[in-house]
């Protein structure tokens, strides 16, 4: 430290505001040659930016008339820069250019340089983060703060070469670039990551969970992933205890909220789970996951805009589909999924209504509920499907022509039982032209019978075997099939 201090002192005396406190400087050797001050061994400096450690450095000399004996900082092995602003980088060679306000970081083969920092939650909660890379590149701020005094901080990072990003030990991110940008108010920034060429992707895994996407963005100070064009697989099913349950998606966006454990999907969007069948939208879908007895599953899914539900009968080979055009509500506790149809002036947009159909018969209606059973499989089994508001039933076999309308009907996707029931003072009208019946009741009910599959009609309470002009007119408007 007497070698260094008096060489100090003569660069202190001809240049104001010094980078280099003199009392902030030790090595275990030094050398100056008139342009650069030679360190090693243990070398440590004291800085606006931060605590620097090497075990050699070298600081060279500015150009006369500025305002610092050194404006090149370049540290060499076992590198580790401390900064102010919090975090710390260490690397195997750092250049720190006060002039341009520029930093170059890298380490040899088969090294990375490491960022690493720590995200406090309001609940003390401390998550660390790491972004490594073979080459780091820094974008230094200067501010004046009175007095000649100036305060340096990194105000961006931009990491090259296969870029590895930890967070919160749970998500590990892999890309061919990143970018890593302080927030303006001085919170923990944002991570904004690229794949290397317009062939390769992104990759997110997060316990299990895995994410390919075209970019990823990532703000630490919410803990939101957002991403683009992804293509994933989540280890969460509707059935906790399902060995090989799990989730496969794509879409055109996603953003996944660490903190609430919800993953929304933006447009494009297809999903499959193991147990529940497809899901399609155009719109947005939200995946909240939940924990239970350490495993984490599917806790619900909500759903908006243009969406088709898709699941196949266990016991039959066809499938069934529902399509809505306003919410789909999934509650996997609940073991229940809620449909509504879009309004405008307290009615259902004309051609907006949920729409049911299976092989050789649909379903049109304002809201429909599902109640579901787990099998012994583990698959979650439509135990029923009710729709209610303006429903109307059309047969989709055209050599066996049905139609009705109802308020609300039941159906058991298993049995093929359908019961039509209709609002106090209103009736539940249905024509089968094969048997040339025409029924109007309070409910009708509509059965199969398991072996032969022929259907059974039944009305329930005041039955007529014919309808009124008015009737008829009305079915002959809103069915094409239906003849007088």
């Amino acid at each position: 430290m007497k070698q260094i201090l008096p060489l100090l002192f003569c660069l202190t005396t001809l240049y104001a505001d010094p980078v280099i406190n003199p009392s902030s400087v030790s090595s275990t050797t030094a050398a100056y040659d008139g342009n650069a001050l030679l360190l090693s061994g243990h070398v440590v400096l004291d800085h606006e930016l931060g605590s620097m450690q090497a075990e050699e450095a070298s600081l060279e000399r500015q150009e006369a008339g500025k305002d610092f004996p050194f404006s090149l900082i370049h540290l060499q092995k076992d590198v580790e820069l401390q900064l102010k602003r919090g975090g710390i980088l260490r690397c195997e060679n750092a250049i720190l250019d006060f002039q341009s306000l520029k930093g170059m970081l890298k380490s040899s083969e088969n090294h990375k340089v490491i960022f690493s920092d720590t995200v406090v939650r309001k609940n003390s909660v401390s998550l660390p983060f790491r972004l490594m890379s073979q080459f780091i590149d820094l974008e230094i701020e200067k501010a004046a703060q009175g007095e000649g005094k100036n305060e340096y901080k990194v105000e961006r990072l931009k990491a090259t070469e296969d870029v590895v990003i930890d967070y919160a030990d749970a998500f590990t991110l892999q890309a061919g670039c990143a970018d890593y940008k302080n927030n303006l108010k001085g919170l923990k920034g944002v991570v904004s990551a690229f794949p290397k060429n317009g062939d390769t992707q992104c990759h997110l895994s997060h316990q299990g969970d895995l994410v390919d996407a075209a970019s990823v963005h990532f703000d630490l100070e919410s803990s939101l992933f957002s991403m683009q064009q992804p293509v994933g697989t989540l280890l969460s099913s509707l059935v906790p205890h399902l060995q090989k349950g799990s989730v496969e998606f794509r879409s055109k966006e996603l953003t996944w909220d660490h903190l609430n454990a919800e993953l929304t999907l933006t447009g494009g969007i297809h999903i499959e789970e193991s147990s529940l069948g497809s899901l399609t939208s155009d719109g947005q879908v939200v995946l909240s996951q939940g924990t239970l007895k350490g495993k984490r599953y599917l806790k619900a899914i909500r759903a908006t805009g243009n969406n088709m539900l898709q699941f196949n009968d266990p016991n039959a080979q066809e499938k069934h589909t529902l399509v809505s055009h306003g919410t789909f509500y999934l509650d996997r506790d609940q073991l229940k999924a809620t449909l509504q149809s879009p309004t405008e002036d307290d009615a259902v947009i004309e051609g907006k209504q949920i729409h049911y159909e299976e092989s050789k018969i649909g379903i049109d209606a304002d809201m429909a509920t599902i109640e579901y059973s787990i099998l012994q499989s583990g698959a979650l089994q439509p135990a029923s499907l009710r729709l209610m508001g303006n429903v109307r039933i059309a047969s989709k076999d055209h050599l066996k022509e049905q139609c009705g309308l109802a308020d609300r009907v039941s159906y058991s996707p298993a049995t093929k039982t359908l019961i039509l029931a209709a609002d106090p003072e209103q009736r539940v009208l249905f024509w089968d032209q094969e048997q040339a019946l025409s029924v109007s009741a309070q409910e009708i009910h509509i059965t199969q019978d398991p072996e032969t599959k022929k259907q059974s009609v039944k009305g329930v309470g005041k039955v007529k075997f014919s309808f009124t002009e008015e009737e008829n007119s009305l079915l002959s408007r809103l069915f094409t099939s239906y003849k007088n």
